[in-house]
């Protein structure tokens, strides 16, 4: 059998359950593919692979949420996952990176929050993983419409440069 019957009987039966409930349908979390990855440079060199300093990739996004009937508002929460790479070096290093979250319905945004990702290589690390949880999402679902008709997309805050990079790569859709 579908969720989606199961789900749409769960929401149903929520006035008589109470004002909030926890459900798994919620917005829909994914990543914007074109925005997935984004490259720094060592400062002075040209976008090129051999002067690459570093780079991150956004590599899952898992929501959960609380839907409250009443008001008709979804509480939901977005986990994310990162990978940063770089040369192995003998060296630590701190960076931060722009990320975005959008909420939206088809061609419709509702919101676009900005963030900054905040990581650190260790001595002689070339990879680290970062697990981000940015805050919570309001959405007011419209009338007629299911948590499930929104999407909560995530992606880098891209320069055209990196956009640019992004291509020559492959890393961007056609």
């Amino acid at each position: 059998m579908s969720l989606r019957p199961l789900a749409l009987v769960a929401l149903v039966a929520l006035p008589l359950l109470g004002c909030s409930q926890k459900i798994t349908v919620c917005p829909i979390p994914a990543i914007l593919n074109d925005t997935a990855n984004v490259t720094f440079f060592r400062p002075g060199t040209t976008p090129d692979l051999a002067n690459e300093l570093y780079s991150v990739s956004l590599d899952r996004a898992e929501a959960d949420c609380v839907y409250n009937n009443s008001t008709q508002v979804v509480r939901a929460s977005l986990d994310l996952t990162f990978r940063a790479t770089r040369a192995p070096s003998s060296t630590s290093a701190s960076y931060s990176v722009p990320y975005f979250v959008v909420v939206h319905e088809g061609s419709k945004i509702y919101a676009k929050h900005a963030y900054t990702l905040k990581f650190s290589f260790a001595p002689g690390a070339a990879t680290s993983t970062i697990k981000e949880a940015p805050n919570q999402t309001r959405i007011k679902i419209d009338n007629g419409k299911l948590p499930w008709n929104y999407q909560l997309l995530a992606g880098f805050q891209l320069t055209p440069e990196q956009i640019e990079y992004n291509k020559k790569k492959g890393r961007y859709l056609p």
